[in-house]
């Protein structure tokens, strides 16, 4: 189930024309999967305890710019799921006018912090992502 939380365009984000600086858009993903993670009953700091989820790939698509006081919506779901990774799917919108302003996606791996190496996606995350993307039969 895809998890929305909102956050307000501070003036740190923007450029000196008050739109939002790009790369910002990958803090804002980063906010939406936190929080992805918090709905789905795992915050971040046990999560930290449990596994490191590095991203090993991110996109963004700019649609049309965010600006200062702007109260943006942000949609993060999974996407994909392999054996050993997967991906988060997020969708940046306007809260008050529904205008789309972004896209993007993050692929992450799964480290143990225990060993120090790549592991598959443990089971309590799958459990937790299926209703997003079921396992392969």
């Amino acid at each position: 189930m895809p998890a929305e939380t909102t956050i307000r365009v501070r003036y740190a984000e923007t450029d000196t024309m008050g739109i939002v600086y790009y790369a910002n858009y990958f803090v804002y993903m980063e906010v939406a999967r936190v929080e992805y993670l918090r709905q789905h009953g795992q915050p971040m700091a046990q999560v930290d305890r449990k596994i490191h989820m590095p991203v090993v790939d991110a996109s963004c698509r700019y649609v049309k710019p965010a600006r200062l006081d702007d109260l943006l919506r942000l949609t993060c779901r999974v996407s994909e799921k392999k054996r050993a990774s997967f991906t988060f799917a997020y969708e940046i919108t306007h809260a008050e006018t529904g205008e789309l302003i972004a896209t993007g996606e993050t692929r992450h791996a799964c480290w143990d912090p225990q060993t120090q190496k790549m592991i598959p996606i443990p089971d309590w995350l799958k459990a937790l992502m299926a209703e997003d993307v079921p396992d392969a039969p």
